[in-house]
């Protein structure tokens, strides 16, 4: 990141790996480590990503924060100028899913990306057939396996954490292998490989009335045995 070259600034050995993880160790002053600027305010994904200052060793300690998926992006920004989210989602057969940029043109992704149930389902589905989509490897080989496995610092609760995805490691009566991406107020996409299945639950959870994603998934795949 060009706003960490000063030296000795301990930011620079941040990792990508850590960011997907959510442990790059940095946080922000705002309740929640909340990214409200970006989405509602006018402010630049650089403006926003790059300020945050750390308060942890990176890789010692889990703290959810979208900034960490932000930074992730602006470090591989470069990519998307031959390959923007748009050939992945026209490749998957996601014709109603479009990602949002901020007013400089970088793309958002760590929210502000509208879908359908079914386009998510067919984002799940490159998942459970391991990264290849009509005989073509999209996702290197082994990716599901990277983010499928808990390593580094985890969460407390009720999921363990991968690398951009929430994990069912603890959950009992749910294959292990199971993962999901959870987003904002209840849409989930729960990916099961070893059972071939995709579930996708879309909805609107009021304030501090969580969905149970979890007695939903068990309930799901035992209907479906």
């Amino acid at each position: 990141m060009a706003a960490w070259w000063t030296a000795g600034d301990p930011r620079q050995g941040i990792t990508l790996d850590q960011l997907m993880r959510m442990a790059s160790g940095l946080t922000s002053d705002t309740a929640g480590n909340r990214t409200d600027a970006l989405y509602f305010g006018g402010v630049g994904i650089a403006e926003q990503a790059t300020t945050w200052p750390l308060i942890a060793r990176p890789g010692t300690r889990f703290r959810y924060a979208n900034n960490d998926i932000l930074l992730a992006i602006l470090s591989i920004e470069s990519s998307f100028r031959d390959h923007p989210p748009s050939d992945l989602f026209r490749r998957l057969g996601m014709h109603d899913t479009w990602a949002e940029q901020d007013w400089r043109g970088s793309y958002m992704l760590s929210s502000q990306v509208w879908s359908t149930a079914r386009d998510l389902a067919r984002f799940g589905q490159l998942y459970v057939d391991d990264g290849v989509v009509d005989g073509v490897r999209i996702l290197p080989e082994g990716w599901l396996d990277y983010v499928s496995r808990p390593s580094g610092p985890q969460p407390n609760g009720e999921q363990g954490y991968g690398a951009t995805f929430w994990l069912f490691d603890k959950s009992e009566g749910i294959p292990v292998d199971a993962i999901s991406a959870n987003g904002n107020r209840g849409q989930y996409v729960i990916i099961v490989p070893s059972r071939n299945i995709v579930i996708v639950r879309r909805g609107e959870d009021p304030a501090g009335k969580r969905f149970d994603h979890i007695a939903f998934t068990r309930d799901v795949l035992a209907a479906l045995e």
